[in-house]
């Protein structure tokens, strides 16, 4: 691409879109002196797209704006396990493949990739509650619902909406370097890095226990299930609330060394203690 070459994004607005998915790639990489983007938003047709959460989109451009494009987005939208998006769409996807653009799906968006094909033998992610839906509905594509997102070259994908933020600061980091994107980070006031492999921070799935001897503990989980019911996610609320130490924290929760709530912390959020701890303080 020539350097003086403003490179080109189109965000992909279909059916269904959610508002927060849309606009993350549209303002992150937006044109600024800073930022040698243009970015066209995209349906496809032009005209009125009806979004969800009560919003609808105008867009100004069609599917050429995919033939034209450098990285494509894809937001997110409802339903996205119900039926595939149109023929069009997805041949204006593969067609934008072909040709060398990066494809880039913000949560439920990596639908809209699997059902190009393009996925299929590469690992993705998307939204946790959707994770064992895409699996079921593109077998061929190795999903991990334990990551913020997913870099396979050509094709990248994020889990829920906020990692959508921290995609794109991935894709600005390699395109710009680091400078760029921290200087990007710092309007969004966003964390300048989160890890693509560090863990969704989302409650476990609690195992169906066996026997009678659990069925008040059971019965007392269930009545419970919006509150935090893990070591582990004890360890998450002091790291995030208190100032003690990861070892005081790991003799509180009953782990006893912080090795110990160290391996399980990588074990279970693919992340350390202290980043973690990093991550939800550096804004206070």
């Amino acid at each position: 691409m020539p350097p003086s070459r403003l490179r080109r994004v189109a965000v992909l607005v279909l059916g269904g879109a959610k508002p927060l998915d849309v606009g993350i790639p549209a303002q992150v990489f937006t044109t600024r002196a800073s930022m040698p983007y243009e970015v066209r938003v995209c349906g496809a047709a032009p005209g009125l797209v009806t979004g969800g959460d009560g919003l609808a989109y105008h867009v100004a451009h069609g599917l050429d704006a995919l033939a034209w494009a450098d990285i494509v987005f894809v937001p997110g939208y409802r339903f996205p396990d119900r039926e595939d998006p149109p023929r069009a769409v997805i041949d204006a996807l593969i067609a934008a493949h072909d040709r060398g653009a990066r494809l880039a799906a913000i949560s439920t968006g990596a639908f809209a990739l699997a059902a190009t094909g393009l996925l299929a033998g590469k690992r993705a992610t998307t939204h946790w509650h959707y994770a064992r839906a895409l699996a079921a509905r593109h077998p061929l594509v190795q999903v991990d619902e334990n990551v913020l997102f997913v870099d396979e070259g050509s094709v990248l994908t994020s889990a829920g909406a906020a990692s959508g933020i921290d995609l794109c600061l991935h894709i600005l980091r390699g395109d710009l370097g680091v400078a760029a994107s921290n200087h990007a980070a710092r309007r969004l006031v966003a964390a300048p890095y989160r890890s693509g492999g560090q863990a969704q921070y989302v409650p476990r799935s609690v195992p169906e226990p066996l026997g009678e001897r659990f069925t008040a503990t059971r019965e007392w989980a269930l009545h419970r299930l919006g509150e935090p019911l893990t070591l582990i996610d004890l360890a998450r609320e002091l790291l995030e609330r208190s100032q003690r130490s990861v070892e005081q924290i790991a003799a509180d929760v009953g782990l006893g060394t912080g090795a110990n709530l160290r391996l399980h912390f990588q074990r279970i959020l693919g992340t350390t203690p202290s980043e973690y701890r990093r991550t939800f303080t550096q804004g206070e």
